[in-house]
């Protein structure tokens, strides 16, 4: 059966144009028929064959449309190879008559005999060559009457020569018929052909003006995100400075409640500095505007700067703190600014949705395909995420509860800037969650930024992943 494993769509297109032509067929059988019947001089030979050709053609309009409606792949298998076998059959009862009519039809039976193999074999060729197998199959019995015609001996026509004038008529007007109905079904699958790659072209430049549209837009936005936030940063510090130094007077002057006044507003214009500040990271990411300030640092020192960063934050939620570097994790070369920032996002989330429970930083080292990785992992026992939220966490702006936004805040930046720095920095991040019981983020990045390229991160989580 491996010889009928042809390609889905091609079988069915041949199969399609098989069964939609089978009233074009019958007609032209009859002229066939007709003019066999005057070559031979034989009415019952031209309505034999008509009667064995039209039975073979129907058999075939069968098997097509069973193997046009055939839904699993046995059926169709099945019904394929049924199918072809039929087509095969019909096509060598229309053969095995051009080779009786050229062997028993005299001069113009041998001319009436190339009208019908050629008729049969251009028939197939032009319209099952999509389906070469199919093609070649079918295209058999013609090609062989082909080579077996010149081979019969000559003989007397049976019919006289008008008559066997006429049936060769007969033979080219069903060829010239069948020729000008092929020139008509390829003139119009061509211009279908040209129509679909024009529409095909048109969408895909209109693909490429949208998208640099897209593109020219969104660094637009980044570039007025970064202009804005440069400018409100401003006046906020002004507000902060000048919050501090009420608060200070008002401390001085014994006045409690009106320096608790000023420390909230200086508390608030704090926190939404930050958040501008996240905007601007953001923003400079999407620009290409992030620089790297390379240097070489004590891990140890970074975590528990990071640690310290959030110690109170964390003990207000009720949170245990614990950090773990491993003794060969001492030195590393990487831009230390910037995997503070991504730590900072990771250690405020698991602050900010964990209540009383843990929240754990362990520091190992990696060896894959013979480099070395530096695996930093932010775990906690909060609140957790469900498995279809994991992906989405890591998109900008995003939050993945109405709730949890309210009673926590923030924008949804952090994690999109940890992802986003993480592969600037030659590394990538991970994200293993289950709802109810914690999170652990994962930051896996080279131990010497410039042994590593930044795409070879996500080859490393895949290669990991694989391994799991």
């Amino acid at each position: 059966m491996s010889i009928f494993q042809l390609q889905n769509q091609a079988m069915l297109s041949a199969a399609r144009s098989r069964v939609g032509g089978t009233g074009f067929r019958l007609w032209q059988g009859l002229l066939f028929a007709g003019g066999a019947a005057l070559v031979l001089d034989s009415v019952s030979a031209g309505v034999g064959w008509l009667l064995a050709l039209s039975l073979s053609m129907g058999f075939d309009y069968m098997l097509g449309n069973s193997y046009i409606d055939a839904r699993s792949a046995r059926e169709r298998q099945t019904s394929g190879a049924l199918f072809i076998w039929g087509c095969f059959f019909t096509l060598l009862i229309f053969a095995a008559m051009s080779v009786i009519t050229a062997a028993a039809g005299g001069p113009s039976g041998r001319v009436f005999s190339v009208l019908m193999a050629v008729s049969s074999l251009v028939g197939v060729v032009l319209a099952h060559y999509r389906a070469r197998a199919f093609m070649l199959i079918t295209a058999a019995p013609a090609a062989l009457c082909l080579v077996i015609a010149p081979l019969i001996p000559d003989q007397a026509s049976p019919a006289p020569a008008w008559q066997g004038a006429f049936g060769v008529g007969c033979g080219i007007m069903a060829f010239i018929i069948y020729l000008g109905r092929a020139a008509m079904t390829n003139s119009q699958l061509l211009s279908g052909l040209e129509s679909a790659t024009r529409i095909s072209r048109e969408k895909q430049i209109e693909a490429e003006t949208k998208a640099a549209d897209a593109e020219a837009a969104n660094r637009a936005k980044s570039e007025f995100l970064t202009t804005m936030t440069h400018e409100l940063r401003t006046p906020l510090n002004a507000v902060i400075g000048y919050a501090e130094i009420i608060a200070e007077d008002m401390e001085a002057e014994n006045q409690p409640a009106h320096a608790a006044d000023a420390n909230r507003i200086a508390s608030s214009a704090r926190h939404l500095l930050g958040l501008i500040d996240q905007i601007l990271q953001l923003s400079m990411l999407e620009t290409g505007r992030a620089e790297l300030d390379v240097t070489e640092f004590n891990v140890r020192h970074l975590i528990e700067d990071a640690s310290a960063a959030i110690a109170v934050a964390a003990k207000e939620n009720g949170n245990r703190l614990a950090t773990r570097v491993a003794a060969d994790v001492t030195v590393a070369r990487t831009d230390r600014g910037k995997l503070a920032l991504c730590l900072g996002h990771l250690l405020s989330n698991a602050a900010k949705f964990t209540q009383n429970g843990l929240i754990a930083v362990s520091v190992e080292r990696e060896h894959v395909s013979g480099r070395e990785w530096m695996r930093i992992a932010v775990s906690d026992t909060g609140v957790g995420m469900k498995p279809e939220h994991v992906a989405r966490a890591f998109q900008a702006f995003t939050q993945l509860d109405a709730s949890t936004t309210r009673a926590h805040g923030g924008m949804g930046l952090g994690l999109s800037f940890t992802q986003r720095t993480a592969q600037i920095l030659g590394g990538a991040v991970s994200a293993e969650s289950e709802l109810g019981k914690g999170s652990t983020f994962t930051l896996r990045l080279p131990l010497r930024l410039g042994d590593v390229q930044a795409s070879e991160g996500e080859k490393l989580l895949q290669k990991l992943g694989a391994a799991a």
